[in-house]
């Protein structure tokens, strides 16, 4: 017979090992639409801000994350197979909502979730719980890719800190380099969740914060041997993007908008296949398909963005003597710029011909090439010694074989037309 009190003991020991087991979520990889991935937890603590939650059963649960890009994307953009890495904030508020005067990130600060490649589990650490008091508030912020602030050289974007109440701000610089541009995403936040209407999983929707710019090359005349040797885009150079409790009634509004220095500052992005020696190759006619010269990713502010090229074209002399020359346009005005918005992609297509060229503007239904592309906007820049009044030039400076210019634009058109990807466009009856 058992000495008293035996079985309670070997029934408290029982009692212990038994202990509820919740499986890890397994990363869902959405082909074409989203990016799914969980916040696989492998590490225990809290830092102290919160007690762990305890069910009926004594476990605990911890938080867990899930993404989704509303469109697949491409060309340095983030998509379901490269993206490696998010980060979180978050705040905890007990029973109260969210305050935008008192209310900090108190809960996670830039968490960092990550995994080695696409077919590796996402992890974070330390992990974090869900509250005690299953109706307790969190309200959740991210962004993609994550950025390590205490890193050598700085960081884009940064943040003000978590000892200041409020949303969060990302300020962003633009690189310089266009290979070193890439997609910004920032998530709807998600405001007051509970473990009772999340069940432990917070599904974040990431939406691209940048304009994406991308600009083509075609001919406007049959001339051969034409070469772009410079291409740059003057923008904004950094501005700040704050979150928002978004409008429920809105189906646009992303719970984000940027603000910017005042007065502007601006940086000039070089296209790096431009300066590819012997430079960048333009169509021979004018019935040869347009090709891409660069692709950036701008801050979604056009307002008073300016291109300059420089390119080559082959001539002749009266005496019948082969010459090239040398034609450069710096400042010139770019067409739509009212359309960097967030997450808009704009496309600018440069048709070159002796004395002028022309440039298009158009905006694409999707980050992808596929689908119409709907032209907005369109500006004629001649170059050639014009009217005696000075008025004439409104297009910026320009020079030809070092001999300075006057530029003038004309806008051709301002409705709307269409065209299919890959097949001739028709624009005020002339194919490109």
């Amino acid at each position: 017979m058992s000495p008293p009190g035996h079985e309670q003991e070997k029934n408290k020991k029982n009692q212990k090992t038994m202990k509820r087991i919740f499986p890890l979520t397994a990363v869902s990889l959405c082909a074409i639409a989203c990016l799914t991935l969980v916040a696989v937890i492998s590490c225990d603590g809290n830092e102290g801000i919160l007690s762990p939650q305890q069910p009926e059963d004594g476990a605990r649960v911890p938080v867990g994350f899930s993404t989704s890009v509303g469109e697949p994307t491409m060309s340095r953009a983030l998509t379901t197979d490269n993206l490696t890495s998010m980060g979180v904030f978050a705040s905890y508020t007990g029973q109260d909502d969210w305050d935008a005067t008192t209310s900090k990130l108190n809960f996670m600060y830039n968490q960092q979730v990550s995994r080695a490649n696409n077919s590796s589990p996402w992890t974070y650490t330390p992990v974090k719980y869900w509250p005690n008091t299953t109706t307790d508030k969190l309200s959740f912020f991210a962004y993609a890719p994550y950025v390590d602030e205490s890193a050598a050289g700085g960081s884009t974007p940064s943040f003000q800190g978590n000892t200041v109440a409020g949303f969060p701000k990302l300020t962003y610089t633009v690189p310089t380099a266009e290979a070193d541009q890439i997609d910004l995403l920032a998530s709807v936040p998600l405001m007051n969740r509970t473990y009772e209407t999340t069940s432990g999983s917070v599904s974040f929707l990431l939406k691209h914060a940048l304009t994406k710019v991308s600009v083509y090359i075609k001919s406007g005349d049959n001339v051969v041997g034409k070469k772009v040797t410079a291409f740059s885009i003057t923008s904004a150079k950094s501005g700040t993007l704050t979150y928002h409790a978004p409008d429920a009634g809105n189906a646009d509004d992303s719970g984000t908008g940027w603000t910017y220095p005042t007065p502007a500052e601006t940086e000039t992005f070089p296209a790096a296949a431009a300066t590819a020696t012997p430079g960048f190759a333009v169509p021979d006619t004018k019935a040869a398909e347009k090709k891409l010269l660069s692709t950036f990713f701008l801050l979604p502010r056009g307002e008073g963005s300016t291109f300059s090229i420089t390119y080559t074209a082959p001539g002749k002399l009266s005496t019948g003597a082969t010459i090239t020359q040398t034609i450069s346009l710096a400042g010139q005005p770019l067409p739509s710029l009212d359309q960097w918005t967030q997450g808009a992609f704009i496309t600018y297509t440069i048709g070159i011909e002796k004395k002028q060229i022309t440039v298009t503007a158009a905006t694409q239904p999707t980050w992808t090439d596929s689908g119409k592309e709907t032209v907005t906007g369109s500006y004629t820049i001649t170059y050639a010694t014009g009217p005696a009044d000075s008025g004439w030039s409104n297009g910026g400076t320009g020079t030809v074989d070092g001999q300075p210019v006057t530029t003038h634009t004309v806008s051709r058109w301002g409705g709307s037309a269409e065209w299919e990807e890959g097949t001739d466009e028709t624009v005020d009856g002339e194919v490109w």
